[in-house]
């Protein structure tokens, strides 16, 4: 995605489409429901053939069962400071034997402290500088470029954020994807919930990590400018509830491209706990709108 390296807002030529991905995670609702979720196992990527997992007890109004996050294909595209992870998204309904594929995530894992400190660090040189980069990547490059400038440094509109945005690892959310059977039942904060509890554990001695997504409802084939309009404003809520804030917006007026972001925090605890223990579950309550 070709962006001038500034603070000045994303061309809309390139922007990703997310439109089916976030829609799909939380639906249109507009009513509150509960997700109580109890997080468990998350396993490191120290040994290849363990695969990182997570689940959560989901009880609600409307549902009643167990979900389940399990990181799937890893791929590092020759770039050991980046990775790229497909993770799917499964449900067991209560009293059922069988865990049902729901949904999906995409992320893009980005080591910002690889390599030599005297050097300058590869994901400046290429994340940042160059217009090389097509598909998912292409979009990853948007996101931090509106952030950014092109020595990696924070860029002025965005001091407030400076702390939260100085990590050294990005998290991006490119994709979240639920079944339209089983969106408005709370699965899709579950997840979230379920993902940010993962993450920590599985980026291991990387320190804090800064989580970026774009709710972007722009371009769905049949949608109006009221319905877009509609979608973006309950993503934004949906989003919030899970701790993520606006970084940037291009216009004043919704629809637009919008970037949100927050830090998920790695503390001591989370840094000695054996997270590859069930023993190790903890138990959060959310409410959403």
């Amino acid at each position: 995605m070709a962006l001038a390296e500034s603070s000045s807002p994303p061309s809309t030529t390139a922007r990703r489409d997310t439109t089916r991905d976030h829609e799909s995670a939380v639906g249109r609702e507009t009513t509150t429901e509960n997700a109580s979720t109890t997080e468990a196992e998350a396993t490191p990527q120290d040994d290849e053939e363990d695969i990182p997992t997570g689940s959560a007890v989901v009880e609600n109004d409307r549902i009643s069962g167990t979900l389940g996050v399990e990181f799937g294909d890893i791929q590092s595209n020759g770039n050991v400071w980046h990775e790229s992870i497909k993770a799917s998204i499964t449900f067991c309904l209560d009293r059922e034997a069988h865990m049902q594929r729901v949904g999906a995530f995409d992320l893009h894992v980005i080591d910002k402290e690889f390599g030599d400190q005297a050097y300058q660090k590869p994901w400046v040189a290429e994340l940042l500088q160059s217009k090389a980069f097509h598909g998912d990547l292409a979009f990853v490059c948007s996101a931090l470029r509106s952030l950014y400038d092109s020595d990696g440094a924070v860029i002025a509109d965005f001091a407030e954020f400076a702390d939260e945005l100085e990590t050294d690892t990005v998290v991006y959310v490119s994709m979240i994807r639920l079944e339209p059977e089983w969106r408005g039942m709370g699965l899709g904060s579950a997840a979230m919930l379920v993902l940010h509890r993962m993450l920590p554990s599985y980026c291991r001695n990387r320190g804090d990590i800064t989580m970026l997504l774009q709710p972007d409802m722009l371009t769905e084939p049949g949608n109006t400018e009221e319905m877009r309009l509609g979608i973006q404003e309950n993503l934004m809520r949906f989003y919030a509830a899970l701790g993520y804030k606006l970084w940037h917006q291009e216009d004043e007026e919704l629809p637009c491209y919008l970037l949100l972001g927050r830090t998920l925090e790695v503390n001591d605890h989370d840094d000695a706990e054996d997270v590859s223990s069930v023993d190790s579950r903890i138990a959060v309550e959310m409410q959403i709108e």
